[in-house]
């Protein structure tokens, strides 16, 4: 079927599936070397557990994909992408996500550095902006521009070109942004043995490498959601009062009816 698909879309999955893997596949190296879990591990468990909420996300932007995409099956939780959630998403969330997180997670350390700046806000600061300028990059131009997704509606002033298939609604992207923000704090701030401050904690209450290694992997997956559905929680909140209303008139994808109002 992936070679069926236009090179685009080909070039989007590629990037799920291959970023993915090879992030939990450089994870679980890297504890295997440590003899603990490492935090790339972490987050990127983190990123995969909470892929779920991307089909009610998209339901709520009014997202839509190509129906050439392969889709998750019937039975996938709250699968309210409208035509199916693209069976690309959950490792694809991996990629989105820890891509930027490490990038911003390595900058942060090295600006605290050389500048002297408190790592906590540094890795924050530096998160935020990382992981706000990579989702515009990613959502707006790959997506939106080049058709690997379109957003059907938009909230009205909050929008870079409105009323158009190319449309891209800003705040998705600082929503993106303050889920970076909290993997990169995650990430980057660590002890003198590279444990995050979960990792401390987990150490703390129990004298157990596997209980710790299990709390440290349920705290990763509850932070992730918590982030993650505050975020989404404003986008769920104006599509139910009727405030995502801007879009064009045309189908978004040929033979294709929009995701209606």
């Amino acid at each position: 079927m992936m070679s069926e698909l236009p090179l685009i879309l080909k070039i989007g999955v590629g990037f799920a599936y291959l970023g993915g893997i090879a992030f939990f596949a450089i994870g679980i190296w890297l504890s295997w070397q440590r003899g603990r879990l490492h935090p790339l591990l972490l987050v990127s468990i983190s990123a995969l557990s909470f892929s779920w909420i991307e089909a009610p996300y998209d339901w709520a932007v009014y997202a839509q994909f190509p129906p050439e995409l392969p889709r998750m099956p019937s039975w996938w939780p709250l699968n309210m992408t409208w035509g199916g959630l693209p069976s690309a998403v959950p490792p694809g969330y991996i990629a989105y996500f820890i891509l930027p997180t490490v990038i911003a997670a390595y900058l942060g350390r090295r600006l605290s550095g050389s500048l002297s700046w408190r790592l906590p806000g540094t890795l924050l600061l530096v998160g935020f902006v990382l992981g706000t300028l990579w989702a515009f990059v990613f959502n707006a131009g790959f997506g939106a521009r080049l058709g690997v997704f379109y957003y059907g509606y938009v909230i009205e002033g909050l929008a870079f070109w409105p009323g158009t298939k190319h449309q891209y609604p800003w705040y998705d992207s600082i929503a993106m942004g303050v889920q970076v923000m909290a993997f990169t704090y995650l990430l980057g701030r660590t002890d003198f043995q590279g444990r995050t401050i979960v990792e401390v904690w987990a150490d703390s209450k129990t004298q157990s490498r596997l209980r710790a290694s299990l709390l440290s992997i349920a705290v990763f997956i509850a932070i992730g959601h918590a982030v993650y559905l505050s975020v989404f929680a404003p986008h769920l909140a104006t599509k139910l009062m009727g405030l995502v209303t801007v879009g064009p008139s045309e189908q978004l994808f040929p033979g294709v009816p929009n995701q209606p109002l």
